[in-house]
Order: C-alpha cells, then sequence, then structure tokens
C-alpha cells in the first residue's frame, strides 16, 4: 500500500476553500486531466460520485463515497475504479479568518501495475498540479 500527504496554507476562508474542493461538478472546468464528473447520489452529507480522468491518453474512472462535514473535512472511500484500496482525506483547518490550513491525505493500491507506475513517478507531479489548480480557482472565486 502506497501513502501520499500533503498539507499547505492557502490565505483564503475556509467557507471558500471547501465550496470548491467539494464541488465535484464543476472539476472538469478548471482540474488536470479531468474530463468529466458524475454525482451517482446525494444523501444529506454523503455523496457518491465518479470522475473521470485522462492521464496522457489513459482514461481512467473512480468512483467513491464522499462523507462530507462542511468546512471540516471530506473522506472519501473506493466504490471502483482502478484500485484494490483507495481512501483519501481532505481536512481543514481555519488559522485565521482569511487563512486556512488544507491538509490532503491518501492511501491506495492500485490494481493495474501499468498504472501503478504511472502514479508512483508522478504523484507529486499530479498532486502539485491539482493543489495549484485548486488555488487558481478559489481566488478566480473571489474575484
Amino acid at each position: 500500500m502506497e501513502y501520499f500527504e500533503k498539507t499547505i496554507n492557502i490565505d483564503e476562508p475556509v467557507e471558500n476553500i471547501y465550496s470548491v474542493i467539494a464541488n465535484i461538478n464543476h472539476y472538469p472546468d478548471f482540474l488536470p486531466y479531468c474530463i468529466s464528473t458524475t454525482i451517482m447520489s446525494i444523501d444529506n452529507d454523503i455523496i457518491t460520485a465518479r470522475i473521470n480522468f485522462d492521464f496522457y491518453r489513459m482514461k481512467i474512472s473512480i468512483c467513491t463515497k464522499n462523507k462530507n462535514t462542511k468546512y471540516e473535512s471530506i473522506q472519501m472511500k473506493l466504490i471502483d475504479g482502478p484500485f484494490s484500496k483507495f481512501n483519501a482525506v481532505w481536512l481543514f483547518s481555519e488559522t485565521t479568518s482569511s487563512s486556512t490550513q488544507i491538509k490532503y491525505s491518501m492511501e491506495y493500491t492500485v490494481l493495474n501495475p501499468l498504472i501503478a507506475l504511472l502514479i508512483k513517478k508522478n504523484i507529486n507531479t499530479f498532486i502539485e498540479k491539482f493543489i495549484e489548480a485548486f488555488r487558481r480557482q478559489i481566488k478566480s472565486q473571489r474575484n
């Protein structure tokens, strides 16, 4: 099993950050490699969603059940996808009224050896691109 964790601080209120990250429907508008999303179901604070990616002409689809605790966390559990195991968590901590610490962690095991190699070699690049895309989107929501 592989594990990845990243913590960053963004000079934005937690409400702004949470609303962008929790809004899965808008991911194709700004998130690298994301080509489409589908909300399968919403039951109070539980959202089941599918996100489709195109990583260098390799189509990858992942479906997760997400438990959203408004302005605090998003916990993701695998339903199906290229993983035999996948759990991820976004944690949001307000440091001041206009600054937020975000911690993203995930643990995963990939079924396909080719996808496993692609992810392992590029995980830092992927996450940095995702974080930068989220930062830009959060900033654009302010303007």
